[in-house]
């Protein structure tokens, strides 16, 4: 299920003015860098979502359309609600890999931290020791979350992609990663920001703290957006190649089948070419047999 994102013919209808027609052009372009191969829950409310935090309401009588500011129209508890008639997943998960030519890069992020205090910002982190820039090469699970809700639903995805991938005896672990990422938004986060990091070290092994990313900023709206995680509450899970492009997504907590599913699609990424064999192995013509 796709849904088209609101046209802007909607607005002409209506009341028009030079600041809509400005926002209009900047709706266009925020839309364009929207990831198209996610897919929003026909159930939830996300697919109505603008860019920006907006959704449409009719004029009941004039007709057109005018945006509104989300929580104005929905309720400030619209998310909560979703969760519900969504079964917590906001987006639904890829049926199959998303093919390399129709792949997005993963988007910007930067002024990210990790548990041990060192910089980073995404795509590069996942891409930063993949020097053959071969997409087959690496597979990352990222693993996103904004509230302590979501992250408690990031475990029925992570364990499993472990026990595939990362723990026991597997002479390719390397070529596979989990990288744990925890926005935290609001003018006050920067100063909360010690005691945010130490609760989150309590509850992220020590072995997974150099992959364990936190932002702390105003908003991170744009990023939210282009992944189109609109809502907060729940917990969002990618698949990203060697070399940065989102080719899975998913939400909420992992059901048996996505999780089959999504590891199927994992080995499928980090699958290599086999290098051709020779088309004849018998000796040349000419030449003597020993």
């Amino acid at each position: 299920y796709q849904s088209a994102a609101p046209s802007l013919r909607s607005f002409s209808e209506g009341p028009s003015s030079s600041e809509e027609d400005d926002w209009g052009a900047e709706y266009e372009a925020l839309t364009a860098q929207r990831n198209k191969n996610i897919i929003m829950n026909p159930a939830g409310q996300g697919k109505n979502i603008l860019p920006g935090g907006y959704v449409l309401k009719k004029y009941p009588k004039k007709g057109g359309y005018r945006k509104v500011i989300l929580e104005h129209s929905l309720g400030y508890f619209w998310a909560i609600k979703e969760l519900a008639t969504t079964n917590k997943k906001p987006i639904l998960s890829n049926n199959a890999v998303i093919p390399a030519a129709e792949a997005e890069k993963f988007p910007f992020l930067g002024d990210l931290v990790n548990l041990k205090g060192e910089a980073a910002s995404i795509p590069d982190f996942f891409t930063r020791n993949n020097r053959s820039k071969d997409a087959s090469a690496k597979c990352t699970l990222v693993a996103i979350s904004y509230k302590d809700f979501g992250a408690q639903l990031l475990p029925s995805w992570i364990d499993p992609f472990d026990m595939a991938f990362r723990k026991g005896v597997n002479n390719e672990a390397d070529r596979y990663e989990v990288v744990r990422i925890i926005i935290n938004e609001g003018r006050m986060v920067k100063l909360l920001s010690p005691f945010i990091t130490s609760g989150t070290k309590k509850n992220v092994p020590e072995s997974d703290h150099a992959n364990t990313l936190l932002y702390y900023g105003i908003d991170a709206e744009e990023f939210r957006d282009i992944l189109r995680m609109h809502n907060i509450y729940s917990g969002y899970i990618f698949l990203v190649d060697g070399i940065g492009r989102v080719r899975w997504a998913g939400s909420g907590e992992g059901t048996e089948e996505e999780i089959h599913s999504m590891i199927g699609i994992a080995k499928d990424l980090t699958k290599r070419l086999q290098k051709q064999l020779p088309q004849s192995q018998n000796p040349r013509i000419g030449k003597r047999v020993k």
